[in-house]
Protein backbone atom coordinates (compact mmCIF):
# COMPACT_ATOMS: atom_id res chain seq x y z
CA UNK A 1 0.00 0.00 0.00
CA UNK A 2 1.13 3.00 -0.80
CA UNK A 3 0.46 6.89 0.97
CA UNK A 4 1.60 10.27 0.32
CA UNK A 5 3.36 12.10 3.23
CA UNK A 6 0.10 13.63 4.06
CA UNK A 7 -1.20 10.67 5.25
CA UNK A 8 1.47 9.33 6.94
CA UNK A 9 1.52 12.21 8.94
CA UNK A 10 -1.70 12.19 10.03
CA UNK A 11 -1.15 8.54 11.25
CA UNK A 12 1.54 9.09 13.47
CA UNK A 13 -0.56 12.27 15.15
CA UNK A 14 -3.30 9.92 15.11
CA UNK A 15 -1.13 7.88 17.29
CA UNK A 16 0.54 10.44 19.52
CA UNK A 17 -3.39 11.93 19.99
CA UNK A 18 -5.01 8.79 21.04
CA UNK A 19 -2.14 6.97 22.99
CA UNK A 20 -2.09 10.49 24.73
CA UNK A 21 -5.28 9.89 25.80
CA UNK A 22 -5.20 6.15 26.54
CA UNK A 23 -1.84 6.80 29.00
CA UNK A 24 -2.81 10.36 30.65
CA UNK A 25 -6.73 10.47 30.44
CA UNK A 26 -6.58 14.32 29.73
CA UNK A 27 -8.37 15.56 27.03
CA UNK A 28 -6.28 17.87 25.84
CA UNK A 29 -3.80 15.25 25.02
CA UNK A 30 -6.17 14.36 22.13
CA UNK A 31 -5.17 17.68 20.25
CA UNK A 32 -2.11 15.58 18.01
CA UNK A 33 -5.27 13.46 16.56
CA UNK A 34 -7.51 16.55 16.31
CA UNK A 35 -4.30 17.55 13.88
CA UNK A 36 -4.17 14.12 12.48
CA UNK A 37 -7.70 13.83 11.60
CA UNK A 38 -7.70 16.63 9.58
CA UNK A 39 -4.49 15.91 7.97
CA UNK A 40 -5.77 12.87 6.70
CA UNK A 41 -8.96 14.18 5.48
CA UNK A 42 -6.67 16.31 2.84
CA UNK A 43 -4.65 13.63 2.24
CA UNK A 44 -7.36 11.76 0.80
CA UNK A 45 -8.17 14.94 -1.05
CA UNK A 46 -4.67 14.99 -2.42
CA UNK A 47 -4.75 11.38 -3.42
CA UNK A 48 -8.60 11.59 -5.08
CA UNK A 49 -8.46 15.30 -6.84
CA UNK A 50 -7.70 16.04 -10.03
CA UNK A 51 -5.92 19.50 -8.85
CA UNK A 52 -4.49 18.34 -5.49
CA UNK A 53 -1.80 21.72 -5.58
CA UNK A 54 -4.78 23.27 -3.22
CA UNK A 55 -5.42 20.97 -0.88
CA UNK A 56 -1.32 20.44 -0.85
CA UNK A 57 -0.75 24.25 0.30
CA UNK A 58 -3.88 23.98 3.15
CA UNK A 59 -2.47 20.77 4.60
CA UNK A 60 1.09 22.65 4.91
CA UNK A 61 -0.45 25.65 6.69
CA UNK A 62 -2.10 23.16 9.13
CA UNK A 63 1.47 21.31 9.44
CA UNK A 64 2.97 24.74 9.71
CA UNK A 65 -0.24 25.45 13.00
CA UNK A 66 1.16 21.85 14.27
CA UNK A 67 4.82 23.25 14.55
CA UNK A 68 4.00 27.03 15.90
CA UNK A 69 1.18 25.60 18.78
CA UNK A 70 4.00 22.97 20.60
CA UNK A 71 6.43 25.94 19.84
CA UNK A 72 4.70 28.30 21.96
CA UNK A 73 3.06 25.70 24.25
CA UNK A 74 6.45 24.57 25.03
CA UNK A 75 7.83 28.40 25.64
CA UNK A 76 5.19 28.87 28.74
CA UNK A 77 5.61 25.42 30.14
CA UNK A 78 9.03 26.09 30.08
CA UNK A 79 8.61 29.19 31.15
CA UNK A 80 6.62 28.09 33.95
CA UNK A 81 8.21 25.19 35.32
CA UNK A 82 11.43 24.92 33.42
CA UNK A 83 12.13 21.71 31.24
CA UNK A 84 10.47 18.99 33.46
CA UNK A 85 9.58 15.84 31.00
CA UNK A 86 6.76 14.93 31.50
CA UNK A 87 3.69 13.36 29.26
CA UNK A 88 2.52 16.72 27.94
CA UNK A 89 5.88 18.38 27.18
CA UNK A 90 6.53 14.81 25.34
CA UNK A 91 4.14 15.11 23.20
CA UNK A 92 4.96 18.37 22.27
CA UNK A 93 8.14 17.90 21.67
CA UNK A 94 7.00 14.60 19.22
CA UNK A 95 4.34 16.91 17.65
CA UNK A 96 6.75 19.58 17.17
CA UNK A 97 9.38 17.18 15.20
CA UNK A 98 6.48 15.44 13.32
CA UNK A 99 4.94 18.60 11.79
CA UNK A 100 8.36 20.40 11.72
CA UNK A 101 9.19 17.07 9.68
CA UNK A 102 6.56 17.00 7.18
CA UNK A 103 6.50 20.76 6.14
CA UNK A 104 10.32 19.91 5.01
CA UNK A 105 9.40 16.88 2.84
CA UNK A 106 6.40 19.12 1.71
CA UNK A 107 8.90 21.83 1.13
CA UNK A 108 11.21 19.19 -0.97
CA UNK A 109 8.22 17.69 -2.77
CA UNK A 110 7.44 21.36 -3.93
CA UNK A 111 10.72 22.29 -4.83
CA UNK A 112 11.52 18.58 -6.73
CA UNK A 113 7.71 18.52 -8.54
CA UNK A 114 7.66 14.89 -6.89
CA UNK A 115 5.63 13.33 -4.33
CA UNK A 116 7.03 11.18 -1.43
CA UNK A 117 5.63 7.65 -1.53
CA UNK A 118 5.84 5.59 1.52
CA UNK A 119 4.91 1.74 1.48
Amino acid sequence: MLMNSTIATAILLLVLGIGGVFSTGAATSAIPALFGIVLLGLGVAIERSPTPRRFEWIAALVGLLGFLAPVANLARIIGQTGLIINAAVFANIVMLGTCGLYLLVWLWEQRTGERLRIR
